[in-house]
């Protein structure tokens, strides 16, 4: 009883983080139906950056988050007007600005590793890593605290799109961009707030998810490639089914992992969304996508 309850506890912290990212990709294509395959190197900038302001810097605590979240906020914004805004100007298709925003990744990570290396860094913990008992379970407060982050940030997510009168403008960019700015709402505002919030977001994750699996460049590629799982198999059309989908496929692999083999726990992921892709094309709650078309 005691192993499984650890399995969970494992899925749901990896889930948290699945879960963010899959929730950041989901919102920026809820605003320009576009998605951002350079998501995870926002998070693998929070995770160097703390790096680069909490050690090699030495800056007191509070001044290095604030560093970190204003230099994923700055990528963010680069990403928008280097690569989201020419294309757009230019009539580039969907496609045409995702595979933009997969070169802004190859670059992102080739200059991280130009700066940081590839060898993996030890990166400061933001809370103690000492161990805790919760119930029957062992943990630390670095963990508690990505999974009550994850919760909180669920949660003004859901306020801000559901409970604010710039929530209503961001889902009707969503519905229909061009007949939003014909409505006086200015689309281009709501997806640069897309960019920024979501970069913000995985700010958060790689302050909090560094210490724990440690400093590397390459590590925003396999964020990138969860959270996009997460969001097709949760469903795009929602933020929060993208959430659900990352902690489900969190709790497959730590099962697969705890009571087999790591090695199968990929396989068995992909097969898991493609038979659910087969009777839900558009993801477990992709309701809002499926009755959009």
């Amino acid at each position: 009883m005691e192993q499984i309850g650890v399995i969970l506890l494992a899925g749901l912290t990896n889930g948290s983080v699945y879960g963010l990212v899959g929730l950041s990709i989901s919102l920026i294509y809820g605003t320009n139906r576009v998605i951002n395959f350079a998501q995870g190197e926002f998070v693998m900038l929070g995770v160097m950056s703390a790096i680069l302001f909490m050690v090699t810097c030495a800056l007191p605590l509070l001044p290095a988050i604030a560093a970190v979240l204003g230099v994923v906020l700055v990528a963010a914004l680069a990403l928008e007007f280097g690569v989201y805004q020419p294309l757009l100007r230019r009539g580039a298709p969907p496609l045409t600005i995702m595979i933009g925003t997969l070169a802004a990744a190859i670059i992102a990570t080739g200059a991280a590793l130009l700066v940081w290396g590839p060898l993996q860094l030890y990166v400061p913990n933001v809370l103690p890593l000492e161990a805790m008992r919760v119930g029957p379970l062992i943990t630390n407060p670095q963990q508690i605290a990505i999974i009550v982050v994850f919760a909180a940030l669920l949660a003004l997510t859901w306020f801000l799109l559901y409970r604010t009168r710039f929530g209503l403008c961001i889902r009707a960019t969503g519905v229909n961009a061009r007949v939003a700015l014909l409505m006086g709402i200015r689309s281009r505002r709501i997806v640069r707030f897309g960019f920024l919030f979501s970069a913000l977001i995985s700010g958060i994750v790689g302050l909090l998810v560094g210490p724990l699996l440690g400093g590397q460049v390459g590590m925003g590629v396999t964020l990138t490639v969860k959270g996009f799982m997460a969001a097709i198999l949760g469903g795009l059309g929602s933020p929060f089914a993208a959430a659900a989908g990352g902690v489900l496929i969190a709790l497959v692999e730590a099962l697969v992992a705890g009571y087999g083999s790591s090695l199968y726990a990929e396989p068995i992921i992909f097969a898991l969304i493609l038979m659910i892709l087969f009777f839900r094309p558009y993801g477990l709650l992709g309701d809002f996508e499926a009755g959009r078309h």
